[in-house]
């Protein structure tokens, strides 16, 4: 839920590493079942897991409020939904994005 519905970019026009990410990627709350699940980085610090990819989860949650005041500063998006928004997105719009959706390799570059 959390790449569903967001901007991707060509393999050919693909913009810097720090405009992928913040566009590209958004947090979903805190979920003290989830966490423990899955660990922070998946749901909560989802896009500081992606701009730091080798970051422990205790660490992502640290750095969180910095990456937050940084993105806002350089006017770049920190996205944030919760739950109920992202699957009714999903619903809403099941059919761009599931079933008449590119396949995967154009969508990532792979060829």
């Amino acid at each position: 839920l959390q790449h569903i519905g967001l901007p991707m970019f060509s393999p050919t026009r693909r913009p810097k590493r720090i405009y992928q990410m913040t566009h590209g990627v958004l947090n979903l709350p805190r979920n003290p079942l989830l966490d423990w699940m899955f660990g922070h980085s998946l749901i909560n610090c989802h896009v500081e897991h992606h701009l730091f990819p080798f970051l422990s989860d205790n660490m992502c949650l640290k750095v969180k409020p910095v990456v937050s005041k940084y993105l806002t500063e350089k006017q770049l998006p920190y996205q944030e939904d919760g739950y109920l928004s992202r699957l009714q997105l999903f619903f809403d719009r099941y059919q761009e994005l599931m079933v008449f959706a590119p396949p995967i390799t154009e969508l990532v570059g792979v060829q």
